[in-house]
């Protein structure tokens, strides 16, 4: 499958929002950029040098387009690349999760990319999208504005999740881990009885082990699976049994990593309610996006977020200190 270039947006109803998939696929991009790159745009992904590290840009991305719009999409990402020559390259990648592309879609994208090139005339941005629950509309990617002959066409990139055959897609996860995250996404998306969303969970985990991921790739992978594919209690349970004693019949040669995903999740789950708390009661209700923040937020952050609380003076003090120190010299 080759990212499609150049292709024309049909508006489509938004659909009904599923449970925040913005944030794990946030958090999967982190982990696994290049991945990404090369399994859903690998002509971009192959003009980019990757021995030279990449930046998240969210931050300017938020300035440029406000909060109450990126607010709603946190898996809208800027990120400054460069190239094999040497080139500066920024690529504007828009990640529709919640459901089908709204008629909206085209239109945002243009605006995004025009506000930033606004802003930074010198620096050549690559706009792409990725739907992950709708097929790439025949000649899709372009915005219009037009009247007489005269007016604005501005196309970019769309690669569609459900135009990919899985079989595929479980090939390509033996050496991509986002492969396995797609593959995870259209599981999520699929209907289906509780036993058969649990069957699909569980032949996600047992990818893992097939292809022999590391135990830290395994972990982030449990987390973003469990994250997308939620069962039942009763059948939760069943189904990490099923595979704490899997993985003990393989003598696998650490400690069960699903064992060690489900305490940390406790853990995790326990030290973000803890911190929300105190958040509360000492700077009154947080918003919605430092909620959803802190509660993707892994451990360690956590922990640090917990000691800086005890003295911070205000919520900028516990999650960004750097920038209230700036503040403070300016």
């Amino acid at each position: 499958m080759h990212d499609q270039a150049e292709t024309t947006s049909n508006p489509t109803e938004a659909a009904a929002p599923a449970p925040d998939f913005d944030s794990p696929w946030k958090e999967a991009m982190d982990a696994w950029f290049q991945p990404f790159m090369a399994l859903f745009f690998p002509a971009v992904h192959d003009l980019i040098d990757w021995t030279r590290p990449h930046e998240f840009l969210d931050a300017e991305l938020q300035r440029l387009t406000g909060d109450s719009e990126i607010g709603r999409r946190t898996a809208d990402r800027l990120v400054r690349v460069y190239s094999r020559e040497g080139q500066e390259l920024w690529l504007l990648l828009h990640i529709e999760i919640q459901g089908r592309a709204d008629a909206a879609f085209p239109e945002r994208m243009f605006q995004y990319w025009y506000r930033i090139y606004d802003r930074y005339r010198g620096v050549e941005i690559l706009s792409l999208a990725l739907l992950t629950n709708d097929r790439a509309p025949v000649g899709g990617g372009v915005y219009r504005r037009k009247r007489d002959g005269y007016g604005v066409s501005f196309r970019f990139r769309v690669h569609a999740l459900p135009d990919w055959d899985q079989a595929e897609l479980g090939t390509r996860a033996a050496s991509n881990p986002f492969a396995v995250v797609a593959l995870a996404q259209l599981a999520a998306h699929r209907r289906g009885t509780d036993p058969e969303r649990k069957a699909r969970k569980r032949e996600l985990i047992e990818m893992l082990y097939r292809f022999q991921y590391d135990r830290a790739e395994i972990l982030k992978l449990l987390r973003f699976i469990d994250w997308l594919i939620r069962l039942p209690r009763v059948l939760e349970q069943a189904l990490r049994q099923e595979l704490i004693e899997s993985e003990e019949g393989r003598k696998m040669p650490y400690v069960t990593s699903w064992e060690q995903f489900a305490r940390e999740e406790g853990l995790q789950q326990g030290e973000a309610r803890a911190l929300l708390r105190l958040i509360q009661g000492k700077f009154g209700p947080p918003a919605p996006d430092l909620t959803a923040r802190v509660e993707r937020a892994e451990l360690p952050e956590l922990e640090i977020w917990l000691d800086r609380i005890l003295t911070a003076a205000t919520p900028d003090e516990v999650f960004d200190p750097r920038r209230t120190e700036t503040n403070r010299d300016g």
